[in-house]
């Protein structure tokens, strides 16, 4: 089954163009190996002469055997072939003398080719329609391609790499990501990346929805007052003294001392809620004790922080309940939080909503 799936691609569209041959010849040798035929690529006979000894009817026997496997094996490769190519192969008599020609046509790495893989992986950018999961694997099979032509990158230059192809809105985050000193070698900053994109979309995720439930009190109004106007517009039982009243509730209520008054936000006297300074408050679904039962010292994670030292080590007796770590390398698990719900304070008295809670 493995191997009609590979034949049906080979034929449909992975067909040899001269510019695919490093995965083309993965994927042939893959089929020939299981239809049992990878033999041919590297053994070829010629017909023995006619004869009756038993000797000869061995060697006519294994000769027609190879005969059989070389002619299967260049059907499948002449047919995973463009159609360009088709005719400049085909005169090849048997498999191995193709194969080695593919090979010298198409395999070898000039010095063009190394300049082009080389400029390609350097300016390469993500693909906004591309997942970072799948930015990251083609950036993978771009290292592995120069590491097989013989240009063999180092730790930090795929690091840099990685760093340089992120979009511009991750700025702030390339300059983290690149002064930290944990970040060492293309799995660490493929951890980093996809921890950080998952966080963006859960932030998006949580933003639309909070939009979207601001948004349905008020739809609910317009549809109380159309529904009121189809009905015969204001109800007779309300007498006009009622709204004479409700006028002068107003009035009331105006003359009141505002340094009476108690924010509905911060519970605090001398201003209402709409002019509250304080974050504003999130009414969430779930109860958040339990995370400090679990986590009685907690550590809440920010969007980005940025530090004018880097210290590796931890100061367990400091004082402080809520603690910054400057990335997640040594977090146990990760638990997100409602927007809203705290907020992280800084030296110069601004604040960082607060995205989720650890364990460490």
């Amino acid at each position: 089954m493995a191997a009609k799936n590979v034949v049906a691609d080979l034929t449909r569209g992975d067909k040899l163009t001269g510019n695919n041959y490093d995965i083309w010849h993965r994927k042939i040798q893959y089929l020939l190996n299981e239809q049992e035929l990878l033999e041919t690529l590297s053994s070829k006979m010629t017909r023995p002469e006619d004869g009756n000894t038993a000797q000869h009817r061995r060697d006519l026997e294994a000769y027609q055997s190879w005969f059989k496997k070389d002619r299967s094996t260049r059907f499948t490769m002449l047919s995973s072939m463009h159609d360009d190519l088709i005719g400049e192969y085909e005169i090849f008599q048997n498999a191995k003398d193709m194969w080695d020609q593919l090979k010298f046509d198409f395999g070898g790495t000039s010095t063009t080719r190394l300049r082009s893989l080389v400029l390609k992986f350097e300016v390469y950018r993500k693909d906004p329609k591309h997942t970072m999961t799948e930015h990251l694997r083609m950036m993978s099979g771009m290292i592995r391609d120069l590491k097989a032509a013989g240009n063999v990158l180092t730790d930090e230059q795929q690091v840099q790499a990685v760093i340089r192809s992120l979009p511009d809105s991750w700025i702030s985050m390339k300059q983290i990501m690149t002064h930290n000193e944990n970040i060492k070698n293309f799995a660490d900053i493929s951890r980093h990346v996809e921890l950080e994109a998952e966080r963006q979309e859960a932030t998006k995720s949580a933003a639309l929805i909070a939009h979207s439930g601001q948004r349905k009190p008020n739809g609910f109004k317009r549809k109380d007052k159309g529904k009121a106007a189809r009905q015969g517009g204001p109800s007779t039982n309300a007498p006009k003294v009622n709204k004479g009243a409700n006028q002068h509730k107003r009035k009331r209520g105006a003359k009141k001392n505002i340094s009476k008054m108690k924010c509905y936000n911060c519970n605090k006297l001398g201003h209402f809620a709409r002019d509250c300074t304080e974050p504003k408050k999130v009414s969430l679904p779930l109860d958040l004790s339990s995370i400090y039962v679990c986590y009685p010292s907690s550590i809440f994670v920010c969007s980005h922080v940025f530090v004018a030292k880097s210290i590796s080590d931890w100061i367990i007796d400091t004082g402080a309940t809520r603690h910054v770590a400057r990335d997640r390398a040594g977090f146990v698990d990760y638990r997100k939080i409602p927007a809203g719900t705290h907020v992280v304070y800084m030296g110069n008295g601004s604040y960082e909503e607060a995205l989720g809670v650890v364990r460490i």
